[in-house]
C-alpha cells in the first residue's frame, strides 16, 4: 500500500526496563516490513511524537507516557487507525487490567489492589496469602524494582512501604501460582498466535512440546484478555498449575518479541495493513 503514511512511536527508555533495546528492535523490524510492501513510515521518539504535527494516516504506538497517551486518544477520536490503541494501553495499567481481567471472568490470580500506606497484612492472611507478587498499581513500570516476589505477607507489607516512600500510591498484590510458565506472544485482529515452553523446551521453535488442546486453550485465554483489554499486538504469560489449570498472570501491551522477532514483525506488518485496507473503506472499529 504505497499510499499508507505510517507513524511509528518508539517507546521511551524509562519504560522498557531492561528491554530498551529490543523494545526498540522489534518497532523497527515492523518499520522495515511495512516499507518492504511500499509504505511509508516514520519512526518517532515519544518527545517527538508529543512535540510534532502528526500527519500520518496509521500511527504505530508503543509509547506510554501520560502526554503521548493523551495525544494518541486524541488522534483515535479524530478516526486515525492506532495499533496498539492508547485506550488499550491505558488499560494495561496494572490496577486498570486486574480489575477488568477479573470482571470479564478470565482466570487471572486472586489479586488485591492496596493503597501502599495501609497495613494490609491482616487482609492477605485472611484470604490464605503466603508468597505473592506485589506490583507497582496506578502507573507504568519505570524499575524492575516496580515488581517484586515476595516469599511471605510481612515481606510484601515490607515492600509496600518501600513503594509509598518511593510515592508510588497504589499497588497490586497477587498470589503465586506455582507451576509451568508458557509465554505467548498475539496479534489480536489476525489471529497470528505463537506460544512456547521456555523452561522445558529451550526456545520457542519447540512447539511440539504443547499440546494441541493445551495450546488452543492458552491461545483462547490472552486472545479474550486482549479483546477485553482493547489490545491488538500484546504478550502474555500463562502458569499451568499442578490441577491442569491455566492461570494469566502477566499482560504486556506490545512487548520485545525477542525470542521471534522475524516472525511477529511480519505478522504484525500484515496486521496493521489489514487494519488500514479496512479503515479505509470505512469500515467502523479503527483503534486496536
Amino acid at each position: 500500500m504505497a499510499d499508507t503514511s505510517i507513524a511509528a512511536i518508539l517507546r521511551a527508555g524509562i519504560f522498557s526496563p531492561n528491554h530498551i533495546a529490543n523494545d526498540a528492535a522489534i518497532l523497527h523490524a515492523v518499520v522495515a516490513e511495512l516499507r518492504k510492501r511500499g509504505c511509508l513510515v516514520k519512526v518517532y521518539s515519544e518527545e517527538e511524537f508529543c512535540d510534532a504535527g502528526i500527519h500520518e494516516d496509521v500511527i504505530l504506538a508503543m509509547c506510554r507516557s501520560e502526554r503521548a497517551l493523551a495525544k494518541i486518544q486524541r488522534l483515535e477520536d479524530e478516526g486515525r487507525l492506532v495499533v496498539n490503541s492508547g485506550y488499550g494501553i491505558e488499560n494495561c495499567i496494572r490496577m486498570i487490567m486486574v480489575r477488568l481481567l477479573m470482571q470479564a471472568g478470565l482466570p487471572v490470580t486472586e489479586s488485591f489492589v492496596v493503597d501502599t500506606d495501609v497495613d494490609v497484612r491482616r487482609r492477605l492472611k485472611a484470604a490464605g496469602f503466603g508468597a505473592c507478587w506485589v506490583k507497582k498499581g496506578e502507573a507504568p513500570v519505570h524499575h524492575l524494582e516496580d515488581i517484586a516476589r515476595c516469599r511471605h505477607v510481612e515481606e510484601a507489607q515490607e515492600l509496600l512501604h518501600e513503594f509509598f516512600f518511593r510515592h508510588i500510591r497504589k499497588a497490586v498484590v497477587s498470589r503465586v501460582v506455582e507451576g509451568e510458565k508458557i509465554r505467548c506472544y498475539g496479534v489480536a485482529s489476525s489471529g497470528w498466535f505463537h506460544a512456547f515452553l521456555p523452561f522445558r523446551s529451550g526456545g520457542p521453535e519447540d512447539m511440539d512440546e504443547m499440546s494441541e488442546a493445551l495450546h488452543s486453550r492458552v491461545k483462547d485465554i490472552c486472545m479474550r484478555a486482549a479483546r477485553v483489554l482493547n489490545v491488538d499486538v500484546f504478550g502474555c504469560d500463562i502458569v499451568l498449575d499442578g490441577n491442569g489449570d491455566c492461570w494469566l498472570v502477566n499482560f504486556d501491551d506490545w512487548p520485545s518479541f525477542a525470542p521471534i522477532r522475524k516472525e511477529a514483525a511480519r505478522a504484525i506488518a500484515k496486521a496493521v495493513l489489514a487494519l488500514a485496507r479496512r479503515s479505509s473503506t470505512g469500515a467502523k472499529g479503527k483503534s486496536v
